[in-house]
C-alpha cells in the first residue's frame, strides 16, 4: 500500500507546474506568432484572390456586355430592312436562314409582330419546324414585354425556347414601318449552353466556380455542373442577396453546392446580369498551411528539440523526485517505510474501515533485550539483525498488509479488514518465525534467543481513533513483556493501562 501524502504531491505539483510553464513560456510566443502570421498569410491571400477573382468576372462582363453589343449590330441592320419594315415575310425569311449559319451563338434570330406572334423565324439547327414557329406566342415572355416598350436593345429573362425547349435569353430590337409605326420586333436568342462554352472556357483553376445570374436571380451559365445549376433560381438566398443593388464587390458565403468560397462579383452594364466567381476557402487553408510550413521551416526543428529536451528533463526530474519520494517514507537500514508513512495510511485505513464498516487490527512489536544484545555484539551485528527481523516480518505478513519502522527497535504493522483473531495468527506467525531465525551472537540473550514481543489492538473493539489505536496496541506490547517477552498479547480493558514497564 503506496500513498502519497499531501506534501508530496504538492511539492511534485508545484515542480511539475513549474516545468509546464517553461513549457508554456517556450511554446506561448511561437503559438502566437503562428496563430498572426496563419491570419496574416491567409488575409494576404483572401485579398489578392478576391482582386484576382473580381478582374476575372469584370473580363466575364466585358465579353457579355462586347457580345450584347454585337448582337445589337446584327439586329439593328435586320430591323432596318426594307423587307422587314414592309413585312415581305418569304424575303425576310430568305435572309435570315442566309445569316444565321454566320452567328452560331443565336439559338434563332425572329420577328415577333406587336401582338406577340412569331412572324418569321430561322434557327442554327432545324430542331423545328418552320410552320411551327407560325403557332408560337411569345407575348407572356419577359423579352417580348421589354421589346415591345423599348426604343433601342432590349433583354429577356432566362427561358426555355418555346421551339426547341434549349435554355435561352433574348435579345430584341424594335421595328417600325415605313411610315414610323411600331410593327414589332427583331430578337436573337442566345443559346445559353453556347455561350457557356464561350465564357465559361476561360483560364479558370479548378477551385473556382464563375457563375452568370440573371436580375431575377437565376443562374444563366456556371462552369461547374452546369446541367444541375443552369436555370436554378436562387432570388432567395442570401448569398444573391448580397449582390443586390451593388455595381461590384466582394464577399464570403456557402456556395450552392454546400462549399464555403470567397467571392467577387460585377455587374454587366449592357444587362442587369451578375458575373460572380468564387474560390473554396479550403484551397486557401491549404495555401496558407503551406506557407507556414515553409515560413517555420527552420524555426520548427529548433521548437521540436527544445521541446524534446523539456520532455527528458521532464521525465529525469520524475525520475528524480519519484526516488526523493520513495526515500523520504523509507526507513534506509530496514527497508521497512518509516513513521511518517505510517501516520498517512493509518488515518486512510481507518477512514476505509469506518465508511465500509469494517475492522482494522494494528499490531506494534519490540525486539526484547535489544540493548543487551548491541552491547554484547556491536551496533554492526545490531543493525543487521534489525533488517533480518524486517525482512522476517515483511515476509510473514499478508500482501494487503504494510509493515513500518515505529522507532528504535519497535516496528509495527497495519493489517486491513482483520479483526482479533485473524490478527492474532498472524501476529503469532511474525513471532514464531523471528524466534526459529538464527542469529550471531543470539545465545547469550537472556532467553537464549534473539526474540519479539508483539501487542495488538482493533479497531472499533479497542479505539476508533488513530492514536487511540497506537496507544492500545502499545499498552498490549508491554503486557507482553510483563507476561515474560517472546509473546503476542491482544489489547483488554487492563486494570492498570497506563502503568508500563520501565524499560523494555
Amino acid at each position: 500500500m503506496r500513498s502519497t501524502t499531501s506534501d508530496d504531491y504538492k511539492q511534485r505539483s508545484s515542480l511539475k507546474g513549474r516545468l509546464y510553464i517553461l513549457l508554456a513560456v517556450m511554446l506561448l510566443p511561437f503559438i502566437a506568432f503562428s496563430i498572426y502570421k496563419a491570419i496574416d498569410i491567409n488575409n494576404r491571400l483572401e485579398a489578392e484572390i478576391q482582386a484576382k477573382n473580381l478582374s476575372l468576372v469584370k473580363s466575364v462582363a466585358h465579353d457579355i456586355d462586347e457580345y450584347i453589343n454585337s448582337t445589337g449590330e446584327v439586329l439593328i441592320p435586320i430591323a432596318n430592312l426594307k423587307d422587314v419594315r414592309t413585312q415581305n415575310w418569304p424575303a425576310v425569311k430568305i435572309y435570315l436562314d442566309q445569316i444565321v449559319p454566320k452567328y452560331p451563338f443565336y439559338h434563332l434570330i425572329a420577328f415577333v409582330d406587336v401582338k406577340g406572334n412569331l412572324k418569321v423565324a430561322a434557327m442554327s439547327e432545324k430542331m423545328a419546324k418552320s410552320e411551327d414557329a407560325k403557332k408560337v406566342n411569345v407575348s407572356d415572355t419577359g423579352c417580348y414585354r421589354r421589346g415591345i416598350v423599348a426604343n433601342g436593345i432590349a433583354v429577356g429573362d432566362f427561358m426555355y425556347s418555346k421551339l426547341t425547349g434549349m435554355p435561352v435569353t433574348h435579345v430584341t430590337y424594335p421595328v417600325f414601318d415605313m411610315s414610323g409605326k411600331r410593327i414589332g420586333l427583331v430578337a436573337a436568342a442566345f443559346d445559353l449552353t453556347k455561350i457557356q462554352n464561350k465564357l465559361m472556357k476561360t483560364n479558370i483553376t479548378q477551385h473556382t466556380v464563375i457563375s452568370v445570374v440573371d436580375n431575377m436571380g437565376t443562374y444563366i451559365a456556371r462552369n461547374k455542373d452546369p446541367k444541375k445549376w443552369v436555370g436554378k433560381n436562387i432570388a432567395d438566398a442570401d448569398r444573391y442577396k448580397l449582390m443586390l443593388g451593388k455595381t461590384e464587390g466582394t464577399y464570403k458565403a456557402m456556395s450552392a453546392d454546400g462549399t464555403n468560397r470567397v467571392y467577387a462579383f460585377t455587374t454587366a452594364s449592357k444587362v442587369p446580369w451578375i458575373v460572380r466567381a468564387g474560390i473554396d476557402e479550403k484551397y486557401i487553408l491549404d495555401q496558407v498551411r503551406a506557407e507556414l510550413i515553409n515560413h517555420f521551416a527552420v524555426f520548427i526543428p529548433l521548437l521540436l528539440i527544445a521541446i524534446i529536451g523539456w520532455v527528458w528533463t521532464e521525465r529525469d526530474v520524475n525520475k528524480l523526485h519519484q526516488k526523493t519520494e520513495y526515500l523520504s517514507i523509507i526507513d534506509p537500514l530496514t527497508r521497512l517505510y518509516n513513521c511518517r508513512k505510517l501516520n498517512n495510511d493509518l488515518s486512510l485505513e481507518l477512514s476505509r474501515a469506518k465508511r465500509c464498516k469494517r475492522q482494522l487490527s494494528f499490531a506494534m512489536i519490540d525486539i526484547d533485550h535489544f540493548k543487551q544484545y548491541n552491547d554484547n555484539n556491536g551496533h554492526q551485528l545490531g543493525d543487521e539483525a534489525l533488517a533480518s527481523v524486517a525482512e522476517i516480518i515483511r515476509n510473514a505478513v499478508r500482501d494487503i498488509d504494510s509493515v513500518y519502522r515505529y522507532g528504535g527497535e519497535e516496528m509495527c504493522v497495519v493489517l486491513p479488514e482483520t479483526d482479533k483473531v485473524g490478527a492474532a495468527a498472524v501476529a503469532e506467525r511474525i513471532r514464531a518465525d523471528v524466534e526459529q531465525a538464527r542469529f550471531i551472537g543470539e545465545e547469550n540473550q537472556p532467553l537464549g534467543k534473539l526474540t519479539i514481543s508483539i501487542g495488538v489492538a482493533t479497531y472499533p473493539n479497542d479505539s476508533i481513533s488513530k492514536e487511540g489505536i497506537i496507544k492500545s496496541a502499545d499498552i498490549a506490547l508491554y503486557k507482553a513483556k510483563d507476561k515474560g517477552r517472546n509473546k503476542v498479547e491482544m489489547y483488554r480493558d487492563y486494570a492498570c493501562s497506563c502503568s508500563h514497564a520501565a524499560n523494555m
